[in-house]
């Protein structure tokens, strides 16, 4: 399928961004205000520098003036419609667009989206603004075609946003993300997730030296990260503690320099420690990149 984010914080870092285009490598699209606007900007994924495109177009809108304004960004694994015209977002009118994670069932064929469709069935209702998606009737009928599962998230020309079935979601600071593809290497097929490489060919072994370079100009050694794949990690992640360099402090537990696990969890209690994420995910990266680099190759 794909993830789909609520970017109204600061810049996401470029690492994360490219593990979304990685795991969801038909593409991305993003969604932003500019002057009053919705500007919708797609980036088919034909191999080569097709990420730093995008990031650099990303990079630009978010240091504009209009940049502290939400915007959309949305990775596609297709799954109807497999053309680049059906890259998200989509206009519902000119004041109002979605981002889709999911499939939404009675919708779409293998030549049109499935996405597409169901935002062109939202534009029908007479004068639908943002607003109008809280009238109960709306809703309820909204809810009735994604059901418990797809994930979708409008925005319109102000910058105000509705998040149907946010629950599914992770809020991170002020960014929301429809699954946790932007943090590890798995991709989502309908309900399945499965690990596994991009289609396209990505020089791991630079990430790697690259923020192991990165460490030594502060003076910091790369993380001592466990000799365990992602798969085995995530099956022990609620109970491992992570070797993080910085200490926390959990306002829940009310503990003073608390160990979290993999998932930026306080270990004494479980509460999700915000100012622990950056650095966990970081180590996720770590774990990948190494066990990546000790690969051998397939004869």
């Amino acid at each position: 399928m794909c993830i789909a984010i609520l970017n109204d914080g600061k810049m996401l870092p470029k690492k994360k961004l490219q593990n979304c285009w990685n795991n969801n490598d038909d593409g991305a699209g993003m969604l932003y205000i500019q002057d009053g606007q919705l500007q919708v900007e797609k980036f088919p994924n034909i191999g080569g520098d097709s990420f730093t495109q995008f990031y650099d177009r990303y990079t630009t809108v978010k240091t504009s003036p209009s940049g502290n304004l939400p915007m959309l960004l949305h990775f596609r694994i297709a799954t109807h419609g497999m053309s680049d015209e059906y890259l998200h977002p989509f206009l519902v009118t000119e004041q109002l667009g979605l981002i889709h994670n999911g499939v939404i069932s009675g919708f779409g064929t293998k030549d049109k989206s499935d996405t597409a469709e169901f935002a062109q069935l939202v534009g029908t209702i007479p004068g639908v603004t943002i607003d109008t998606l809280d009238v109960p009737f709306v809703e309820d009928s909204i809810f009735s075609y994604l059901g418990s599962s797809n994930k979708v998230v409008f925005m319109d020309n102000t910058g105000d946003y509705r998040i149907f079935n946010e629950q599914l979601g992770q809020w991170i600071g002020n960014n929301w993300y429809s699954n946790d593809s932007h943090s590890r290497a798995v991709r989502y097929y309908g309900s399945t997730a499965v690990t596994g490489s991009s289609k396209y060919a990505y020089d791991w072994d630079d990430d790697y030296d690259e923020v192991a370079a990165w460490n030594a100009s502060f003076g910091v050694e790369p993380y001592d990260v466990p000799d365990l794949t992602l798969e085995q990690l995530d099956e022990i992640a609620f109970d491992t503690q992570a070797p993080t360099q910085g200490t926390y402090d959990c306002p829940v537990c009310k503990a003073e320099d608390t160990r979290v696990n993999f998932n930026a969890e306080c270990m004494d209690c479980g509460a999700y420690l915000l100012d622990a994420v950056d650095e966990v995910y970081e180590m996720w990266d770590m774990i990948d990149l190494k066990n990546s680099k000790n690969k051998k190759p397939q004869a």
